[in-house]
């Protein structure tokens, strides 16, 4: 969704501190003028402004409208930018499709997976499946030969 914001309109941050006035705009990115002794210049992501009575105000705080690089003209990195406000996220990694992961790459070698082995020590099947009703429960406690009573080794 394209956002326009026209210049000199004020930008007011989420915990209402005036930061400055729009001069620009540039890769879905607000420039916002800062500062009334050491003038900076700041993006802000498009996406996290929104207009207000007449002033555009930001979703984030004035802290972290400072902490964002500075930009100018000649030196405006938009990913620097969106990876400041949580925007892009470099570590993200796309897995590819060609390539095994280590679960299948131990298979193709005879390794059995952690939760297969897992699985694999329980015992049988129809052991883990619990009692299809209640009175196959109360049979199996009532029984009195010891044999098949569920019953501890010191208990027998």
């Amino acid at each position: 969704m394209e956002h326009t914001f026209s210049e000199g309109q004020t930008v007011v941050t989420a915990d209402d501190h005036t930061i400055g006035k729009v001069v620009g705009q540039r890769d879905d990115c607000v420039l916002v003028a800062t500062g009334h002794v050491f003038k900076s210049t700041h993006a802000i992501p498009a996406s996290f402004l929104h207009e207000h009575d007449g002033e555009l105000r930001a979703t984030v705080s004035k802290e972290i409208v400072a902490d964002s690089p500075q930009v100018d003209e000649e030196s405006f990195d938009c990913n620097a930018v969106l990876r400041h406000y949580g925007l892009l996220d470099e570590g993200e990694v796309y897995p590819d499709a060609e390539l095994d992961d280590p679960e299948t790459e131990g298979a193709r070698h005879g390794i059995e997976p952690t939760p297969a082995k897992r699985i694999g020590t329980l015992g049988e099947v129809d052991d883990q499946l619990p009692p299809e009703g209640p009175d196959e429960a109360r049979l199996e406690v009532r029984v009195h030969d010891p044999d098949t009573a569920p019953l501890s080794p010191y208990n027998r």
